[in-house]
């Protein structure tokens, strides 16, 4: 992956000794612009898309305020930070009312200039990025419905589209869950900006892997006919449960469900798969846990030992467990439990999934005591 670009700083100043100054301070650190005026500043604006703008507020011609309303007009995620001297709190005080992000006196404090412009620097690259992923979201989400009614008249795609909507439901429950965690976030900006934000980005790393699944889980849909033969490749098992795991991470905090991965350092084996439809797997059997355990008691374990010849995972929940009456049926397409909200494909999708790799999969339940499922799958040797 590229080294990520420096943030963008544009400084608007009618003197040219500030000016100067904050260019020497942030050189080394950010892409600095400078612009002698607002009318000047707006042309850079839109020319160069910066992350922060440190605008003075007394200048000729359109003032700090004029400017700051035509910034708006313009781009509503960039930090505006207003530079003000002695006598102008007022001004600087009214300037926040308008959509400013945060005032700085001058002279100003070298140190509190270079935290504040990197807080804020962070803070519009993420809001940036949440826009983005959630238009991405929109635009997929359009590409699948169209192309599903392009395909409804075909009886034969039927069976496959119920399973590619069922699988499209784990990542994008992921994303939601990650997505409301980041909108918590940035609600508290202003009062908590600092190392909060190293957590949020991390937030966003997830929700831009769960939409890397959407997109490759919808290109498989897209081309399902024209695929000769699965992108097998040699996968580390723990990479892959813990992939899972930090999928529905989100959806544990927020139900206070414990979560538990075992992973020994002995148990490094690979296996030749498809990475999406692995992870498809063990995330249909971690949901269905998740959906089976109580709030704040509820818990949740993945464990994995290796073997000499294959690699055994379990993954159980101390749930309602499955009557003795289902449990022979759960892996049979389209039964369920669950009412309309259930599409009675996700075992059965996952225990494709394994068969074609060679593995097995049981179950083993106790009503009221949880349930346990026991997956095997040869070793790469």
């Amino acid at each position: 992956m590229p080294p990520t670009p420096p943030a963008k700083v544009l400084v608007i100043d009618d003197d040219f000794g500030p000016r100067e100054s904050l260019r020497m301070l942030l050189k080394h650190e950010f892409e600095v612009f400078l612009a002698d005026g607002v009318a000047a500043g707006l042309r850079l604006l839109q020319a160069e898309h910066p992350d922060v703008i440190l605008l003075d507020l007394r200048m000729p011609g359109l003032s700090g305020i004029e400017g700051l309303t035509e910034i708006r007009k313009l781009d509503t995620d960039v930090a505006v930070l207003i530079l003000t001297g002695f006598g102008a709190l007022e001004t600087a005080q009214e300037a926040i009312r308008r959509g400013a992000n945060d005032y700085l006196r001058k002279p100003f404090d070298t140190q509190e200039m270079l935290t504040t412009v990197r807080q804020h620097a962070q803070r519009a690259r993420l809001l940036r990025r949440q826009r983005e992923t959630s238009a991405e979201l929109r635009r997929i989400n359009q590409l699948l419905l169209d192309e599903l009614a392009r395909q409804n008249h075909m009886a034969q795609v039927g069976q496959k589209s119920a399973e590619f909507l069922h699988d499209l439901r784990s990542p994008l429950t992921a994303v939601l869950g990650y997505v409301e965690l980041l909108g918590d976030e940035l609600r508290q900006s202003k009062e908590k900006l600092g190392a909060q934000w190293t957590e949020t980005a991390e937030f966003l790393q997830h929700i831009e892997q769960n939409l890397e699944h959407c997109r490759e889980m919808s290109a498989m849909w897209l081309h399902y006919s024209h695929r000769d033969a699965q992108q097998l490749q040699p996968l580390p098992i723990c990479d892959v449960l813990r992939e899972v795991a930090e999928a529905v991470r989100p959806q544990c905090q927020t139900r206070s469900v414990t979560l538990e991965l075992a992973c020994p350092p002995d148990a490094g084996g690979q296996v030749m798969a498809e990475h999406i439809q692995l992870v498809r797997a063990f995330s249909n059997l971690v949901n269905n846990a998740l959906e089976a355990v109580p709030d704040g008691s509820g818990r949740i374990q993945l464990r994995c030992t290796c073997g000499t010849q294959d690699v055994e995972i379990q993954v159980s929940d101390n749930g309602a467990g499955i009557s003795g009456e289902h449990l022979p049926r759960i892996f049979e397409p389209y039964f369920t439990t669950k009412g309309p909200a259930g599409s009675g494909l996700g075992l059965f999708i996952t225990q494709q999934v394994i068969v074609e790799r060679g593995g097995t999969i049981t179950a083993a339940s106790q009503p009221g005591a949880g349930t346990t499922f026991n997956v095997r799958l040869p070793l790469l040797t």
